[in-house]
Parts: structure tokens; sequence; C-alpha cells
């Protein structure tokens, strides 16, 4: 219970931060890295398909709605549903693999918005900012994704109980 009221912390942080100070920033390319996403991925990484899934959903839909918002409702909550359950099940299929989901969550987000809102009309997005823009934001996003990655994991998981190992291989045996 503890670990998911801090994950739903971290998430409402990350929803501030990403509005109020990354997409400000005066980043080259005119793009900015999406923290929402990426601790979504981190969350589905750490807690598996379903969580994932409904955290994406929660993120998604206070994304839509929190204010510069301009584009259809709803469509931030279907993209971001869908990549953690996405990163949730390569967790519980492969758990080895949790880096290279994260990089391909990364990469996947912000064309698969756009593609979502080419599908549903959205007027705002053109060929030439399509190209102009999609690539920083790739790039963005894979790049803030290690470090953001793994301290939502490490947040989600919640401490962990060490392991007392013997220590014998440690000490010298006297013949």
């Amino acid at each position: 219970m503890g670990r998911d009221v801090a994950s739903v912390g971290v998430l409402l942080l990350a929803l501030v931060v990403q509005v109020t100070v990354v997409n400000r920033l005066p980043l080259p390319g005119g793009a900015a890295p999406d923290l929402v996403l990426l601790t979504v991925v981190g969350y589905a990484l750490a807690r598996g398909a379903t969580a994932g899934a409904v955290m994406g959903f929660c993120a998604g839909l206070a994304g839509d709605v929190l204010p510069p918002a301009a584009h259809v409702l709803g469509q931030y909550t279907l993209v971001l549903c869908l990549i953690g359950f996405a990163a949730g099940r390569v967790a519980d299929s492969r758990p080895d693999a949790r880096l290279p989901a994260a990089l391909a969550c990364a990469a996947a987000g912000p064309p698969a918005l756009a593609v979502t809102s080419l599908l549903l009309g959205d007027a705002q997005i053109g060929g030439e900012a399509l190209v102009a823009t999609l690539p920083w934001e790739v790039g963005y996003n894979l790049l803030a994704a290690p470090p953001t990655v793994w301290l939502v994991m490490r947040i989600a998981r919640g401490p962990r109980e060490r392991e007392l190992r013997p220590v014998g291989h440690l000490v010298r045996r006297r013949a």
C-alpha cells in the first residue's frame, strides 16, 4: 500500500514538473522529454502489466485534463495505458529485458501519440511539425529514460530486505 501511495506521489510530481518546468525549457528542436510517460514505464516494469495499464490510464487522464492540454480528450490516456501495459507485459514475461523494454517504450511513446493524433483528426499535427520535432522527442526520451525509469522502479518496488549471506569465503582457513 505504501509503495502505491509513493508511486502516485511520484506520478503527480512528474505531471507538475512536466508542465511547469520541462515543457518550458528552451531545448533544441522545440521538444522535451516526456517524464509522465517514463514514470508510467518505470512503474509498469516494477509492478506488472495490469498495474502499468491502470497507472497509464490514470496518468493519461490527468495529463489530458491538466491545463495546457490542447489535444483530443482521451488521446494521452489511450497511449499511456497501452504503453504501460506493454512495458508491464515485457517485465512479466522477461524480467531480464527491462532496460531494452524501457528504451523501446520511451522511443515508442512520441510516435504513438502522433499516430493517435492523426487517427483522431487533430488539426495541430502536420507533416512538417511531425518531421521536425518527432526525432527530437524520441531522442530526449531515450536520454531521460534510464535515470527516470530506474528511480521510479526503485520507489515502486519499495525497500528491499537485505539477504544475509555467509562470509566464510572471506575468511582464510588455517590448515
